[in-house]
């Protein structure tokens, strides 16, 4: 690890600039309050990035974009475990697109992994200094320079537009045919019906939202869109369809190998209560927690150990956690022992335990290690009287 810190510290912009200006090959890791995002660089270029948000997953556009469809994208995942290739090399080998139409799709995926990293006020991060594994993912090389400007420009704009347009699942309704349009935005326009968002117009058209945000923003400014908030229904996200529980597992598996412990164990609970008749599914969430429990035994906590905060009441009222995290931060005041606090704790002693080692993660709290303290009897403390006196050759030792 070369570097590691807190976005409040060390802007985003400036992190990306330092690891550009100096080379650098490596991970640069940034946890967020809910999700993780990698930034994987060679030579101070950005080659690739990986997110567990399902927005900015290459399924969601794969799907979303019309490429395959929800089964499609199933059977490519079975097909990918059996011949251990990259998800995108193989819907291309599949034909569900060509080269030029993958490289596209992986440049905006990329493009926009990292522009909502430049909205994200506070996170965690690392940058894990080292040679890239080859087949972990598919590269476009993007440097630095290129992205920054514009990311920023884009941030400065949605912030501007979020009075008029509070979020991408608002729906554009027309009022008056818009004059002068582009080629593109005529495009956008002939999927505006009052019944599509601006995120499923921005997937039919398969243009970045931002492009269909601007336009929508423009349009109704000169009243000849309106724009309604959202049904209540909730949608569901390309890509991410309910699935058999091999690929709940799937994900569960995921999120433990991005070290998002709580997620996973969320995750890991719905699966046992939604399959809890499916001999197989039972096997493999007893498996996983079992992984689970293995990785929080990497802590070492010693049950005598202290656990204390590292932040002021001030600064964790106004923290962005989960609220289980909360609770156990209450509970955290510098002289309860790891096994106390987890014994204040309601829940499952493996609910509890990923809730500290969250909150170790993060910074939030951290160990002191107890201190052993010798109990003397009363012979001990004359033996000892006895022994002083004597190497001082007192009169009085006996």
């Amino acid at each position: 690890m070369s570097i590691a810190g807190n976005l409040r510290t060390m802007g985003f912009a400036d992190l990306l600039q330092w690891l550009s200006a100096s080379d650098k090959t490596g991970v640069l890791v940034l946890d967020g309050s809910r999700y993780t995002k990698k930034i994987f660089f060679r030579r101070g270029s950005v080659v690739a990035v990986s997110s567990d948000n399902p927005r900015e997953m290459l399924g969601y556009y794969l799907v979303g974009w019309g490429y395959c469809t929800e089964d499609d994208l199933h059977y490519i995942i079975e097909m990918q475990d059996h011949f251990k290739v990259m998800l995108g090399e193989l819907a291309v080998k599949l034909g569900h697109l060509d080269k030029e139409e993958l490289h596209q799709l992986l440049l905006i995926k990329t493009e926009e992994t990292i522009y909502d990293l430049i909205l994200w006020e506070e996170g965690n991060f690392r940058f894990l200094a080292g040679e890239l594994p080859e087949r972990d993912f598919l590269e476009v090389e993007l440097p630095v320079s290129s992205f920054l400007f514009e990311g920023f420009r884009q941030r400065d704009e949605r912030i501007r537009m979020r009075d008029l347009i509070p979020g991408a699942h608002h729906i554009p309704v027309l009022v008056s045919a818009p004059t002068d349009v582009n080629e593109i935005e005529n495009n956008i326009l002939a999927y505006v019906d009052g019944q599509r968002s601006i995120e499923q117009i921005a997937l039919e058209c398969r243009v970045p939202e931002f492009d269909v945000l601007s336009f929508v923003y423009r349009c109704a400014k000169q009243d000849m869109l309106q724009v309604l908030p959202p049904g209540d229904e909730e949608l569901s996200v390309p890509g991410q369809s309910d699935a058999p529980w091999l690929e709940a597992a799937r994900d569960v598996e995921d999120r433990l190998r991005r070290g998002r412990l709580l997620d996973a164990l969320k995750l890991l609970n719905s699966l046992e209560e939604r399959y809890a008749d499916h001999p197989d599914a039972t096997r493999t969430v007893d498996g996983l927690k079992g992984h689970l429990a293995t990785i929080l035994e990497e802590d070492k906590l010693v049950s005598g150990a202290s656990l204390e905060p590292t932040a002021g009441v001030a600064e964790l009222v106004n923290l962005d956690c989960d609220p289980a995290e909360g609770f156990v931060l209450s509970r955290i005041n510098g002289f309860y022992s790891v096994q106390e606090v987890l014994s204040q704790l309601p829940g499952s002693q493996l609910h509890n335990r990923v809730i500290v080692h969250n909150l170790l993660r993060r910074g939030l709290i951290k160990v002191r290690e107890a201190t052993a303290v010798r109990r003397y009897r009363r012979s001990d403390v004359a033996a000892d009287v006895h022994q002083v006196a004597s190497d001082l050759d007192e009169p009085f030792r006996d």
